[in-house]
């Protein structure tokens, strides 16, 4: 038995995609028509269908298989292929979907990948201004609190000149 791979294509567009998705279909098509069953596939599917048992030696170049386990064959390969055609036909509109669903789901990404550095940026510069502001009230309060003094030493000195004053008209 062959062994199983699968292979993970990522395209630019949707149309590269399909072109590619296109000719493997014809690729797949053809090799229906044109292709016969490997010879190991069907030997493996049973011994018993070369005429001679599982314990009997034969030689590798005379290897018979009967024509109606041939059409057996090629009538499952070619339901295979039927049915894995209509598997893509079918995934091919939720295909379409998903990607137009993934493709909005980017497009809402980006819008909130720019509302966020927006935002960001918004916040930076209030941060800025917060600092300016408190930098300005902090030099305001510190101005009054020296007006402050200064007002209470003339008030100081007023009332020591009023004093004086009334000492010497006494």
């Amino acid at each position: 038995m062959a062994a199983a791979r699968s292979y993970i294509m990522r395209f630019k567009s949707r149309s590269a995609r399909n072109d590619l998705l296109k000719g493997l279909r014809g690729m797949l098509s053809d090799m229906q028509i044109k292709e016969g069953v490997s010879i190991s596939s069907v030997q493996n599917s049973g011994q018993r269908t070369n005429g001679f048992g599982p314990g009997h030696e034969e030689d590798d170049d005379e290897i018979m298989i009967p024509l109606p386990d041939v059409h057996k064959a090629i009538d499952r390969e070619r339901e295979n292929y039927d049915r894995l055609l209509l598997l893509m036909l079918q995934g091919s509109d939720d295909l379409k979907e998903k990607e137009d669903e993934i493709l909005g789901l980017r497009g809402k990404l980006e819008t909130v990948t720019a509302e966020s550095l927006e935002k960001d940026r918004v916040q930076a510069n209030d941060s800025k201004l917060i600092m300016q502001l408190s930098k300005k009230l902090e030099t305001l309060l510190m101005d009054n609190e020296d007006l402050r003094d200064q007002n209470d030493r003339l008030n100081s000195r007023l009332v020591a000149v009023e004093c004086e004053k009334m000492n010497l008209m006494n």
